[in-house]
């Protein structure tokens, strides 16, 4: 054999053994200096007893204190219905968030009640629909109330300024009390990126603060597409001595996010699912509209339907979720020709995104009433940049008297006030 050949065939095997590199993109398993909590879930019954919570966990898992700044998001839309005990129609609000801040010491594990705040202490998660009652009648019809959303948190420095602190570490923990159940899935956590790779901990992002780049630079990029994978509605797979039958709760949102005040609207994107059953036929043309964030059996998902038994024809499948510009997803509010889509500012134009959510298997038992349901978060693959526009929380002004540097005396306010020359002393 010629000696190319032996390297060749030498260079081709250290190849093969080399290790994948990692991708540098969003992970549910390792800590973050930006993290999201995917579902915040609180339920109401009929006669106003709580029948679920949401408990968060935070932990800063770094020997010195951190500011975290959060943005609890109300996460269902515009919800227009008769409220019958005012006897008048009633708007709930729609996709609103507010800010809350919070302090993390050196190592604190933290944890608090979504419904309460406690006993970390934090605003509860109900100021964002407070009734009363609070949240609004469930959209799936069980006659409960709900309040749903999410939660986004990011390490900055005491001028709310981002910094780099890839030690925030956290988990959601949903807890039925009518059920007895409960399910945990991992946050979202992103890194500082390539532009911070070598910068100190604790050290300044780039400019301009409120704008969160998710592009490998500033932060890790987000999935191109999500993996969903999951027993058909319908299938008994998990039956036993006692028939079982199972249902997904899928919870999906765009990470492209505008939180200000000033805000020009919920981020909408067509989640596009290309789905395979167990013996690898593939099914698409399925398609659903993510405005803000959704969260739904896909039991009750549209037609077609891949996620039903009856359709699939396995009792396992796998899905690819694609966050994609559409005009099935589009809405023109004056429907004017001659005004362009967009032109007033009610419009939807839905934009390519990337999505993150999370999945929970809902299983029924035959034997009564009783029913469990296990979560966890999704994986993805492949990277797309994303951005997150919040409010800056300025810093006051510094404490300043007659005559120090900074502000002008007495006398030279006085002349700018008269527009007339004063001589100063």
């Amino acid at each position: 054999m010629s000696k190319k050949l032996v390297l060749g065939a030498l260079a081709l095997a250290v190849v093969a053994a080399a290790p994948a590199l990692a991708i540098d993109r969003v992970s549910a398993s390792e800590k973050g200096s930006l993290l999201i909590f995917s579902k915040v879930d609180i339920r109401w019954d009929a006669s106003g007893n709580v029948i679920q919570d949401t408990f968060i966990d935070l932990t800063n898992d770094y020997p010195a204190d951190v500011s975290v700044q959060m943005y609890f998001v109300n996460g269902d839309g515009c919800d227009y219905h008769f409220n019958g005990t005012e006897g008048g129609p009633s708007f709930e609000p729609s996709c609103n968030s507010v800010d809350v801040g919070i302090r993390l010491t050196q190592n604190e594990p933290t944890y608090w009640s979504a419904l309460t705040g406690l006993p970390k202490g934090v605003s509860p998660f109900t100021i964002l629909d407070p009734g009363p009652p609070p949240g609004r009648p469930d959209p799936n019809g069980t006659g409960d109330r709900v309040l749903r959303g999410y939660v986004i948190a990011w390490a900055v420095d005491l001028e709310g300024r981002e910094i780099k602190w890839n030690h925030l570490k956290g988990d959601a923990t949903i807890v039925n009390y009518l059920d007895g159940s409960a399910w945990e899935y991992n946050a979202f956590a992103f890194q500082t990126g390539t532009g911070f790779s070598t910068a100190s901990n604790g050290a300044l992002l780039a400019s301009p603060y409120g704008t969160m780049l998710l592009n490998g630079s500033e932060y890790e990029p987000g999935f191109d597409l999500l993996l969903l994978d999951f027993y058909a509605t319908g299938s008994t797979s998990f039956s036993g001595p006692v028939p079982v039958t199972v249902d997904t709760d899928l919870t999906l949102y765009p990470l492209n996010m505008d939180l200000r005040q000033e805000t020009e609207g919920p981020t909408t994107t067509k989640a596009t699912f290309t789905v395979w059953n167990q013996y690898e036929f593939k099914l698409t043309g399925m398609d659903r509209c993510i405005t803000c964030w959704d969260q739904a059996l896909v039991s009750t998902y549209g037609i077609p339907n891949h996620f039903l038994l009856v359709n699939l024809q396995t009792n396992k499948g796998k899905a690819q979720i694609d966050g994609l510009a559409s005009q099935l997803c589009n809405y023109d509010y004056d429907d004017d020709d001659n005004l362009p889509l967009g032109g007033d500012p009610r419009d939807i134009v839905s934009i390519a995104s990337p999505l993150l959510g999370v999945a929970a298997k809902y299983l029924s038992f035959s034997r009564g009433a009783e029913f469990a349901s296990a979560g966890t978060t999704l994986v993805g693959m492949g990277t797309q940049s994303a951005t997150i526009l919040s409010d800056v929380v300025s810093s006051p002004p510094p404490e300043q008297t007659p005559g120090k540097a900074g502000r002008k005396p007495v006398k030279a306010q006085a002349a700018d006030a008269l527009g007339t020359q004063v001589t100063l002393e």
